[in-house]
């Protein structure tokens, strides 16, 4: 299907939240195209999943990280290891993402900040 439309044989790209929705498919669509994929998640239930299994089938590779994105420094420690595990990264998808479905005026100080490493911070540091 997308692999109609462009080729991504030899590309590697990383998906952060790609357990499920939107990080899922695009992890799926991204193998379907030829790229191997550095699918990272806020726990190591990667390993041996669905995910891993449905891009394996495709004939590509899958490395499963674990990544606490609301920790700046479990977010740099994580940035290094990947950068020094795979020096080439094509494709960034930044998906990991939180949000508190109340009111804003019941968000506690806590969340805020946890909304916004995980939202903002990550992807910067990730890009970077």
């Amino acid at each position: 299907m997308l692999s109609n439309l462009f080729n991504l044989e030899g590309k590697t790209a990383l998906v952060t939240g790609c357990k499920r929705g939107i990080g899922k498919a695009m992890a799926l669509a991204l193998a379907e195209a030829g790229a191997n994929i550095i699918g990272v998640s806020a726990n190591l239930e990667l390993t041996d999943s669905a995910i891993e299994k449905e891009i394996t089938a495709l004939g590509r590779k899958f490395f499963a990280y674990q990544c606490d994105f609301s920790k700046r420094e479990s977010t740099l420690s994580f940035a290094a290891k990947v950068k020094a595990e795979h020096p080439v990264i094509d494709i960034l998808v930044n998906n990991a993402g939180t949000i508190l479905r109340k009111p804003i005026a019941e968000h506690p100080d806590e969340y805020w900040d946890e909304v916004i490493a995980v939202n903002q911070t990550a992807p910067f540091i990730l890009t970077r």
